[in-house]
């Protein structure tokens, strides 16, 4: 197990996994959001390569509607 900090909460994950393992493990179930690691946007087709390390920063942004 690692520690990372998911949208500013502490969590403790299975080590040794891929953005793609992570948002599965975390059960993100929203279709579009955007990850950003450590401050930096990850784009979907880096979500296979891009491995999580502890104390890793990890923010999901979902879209919001308004006018």
């Amino acid at each position: 197990m690692i520690e990372v900090i998911v949208n500013g909460e502490k969590r403790k994950v299975s080590s040794q996994m891929n953005v793609n393992m992570l948002i599965d493990e975390l059960k993100y179930t929203q279709k579009w959001f955007a990850f950003a690691l450590n401050g930096t946007f990850v784009a979907i087709d880096t979500y296979e390569s891009t491995i999580i390390k502890n104390n890793d920063s990890i923010e999901i942004l979902a879209p919001v509607q308004g006018g």
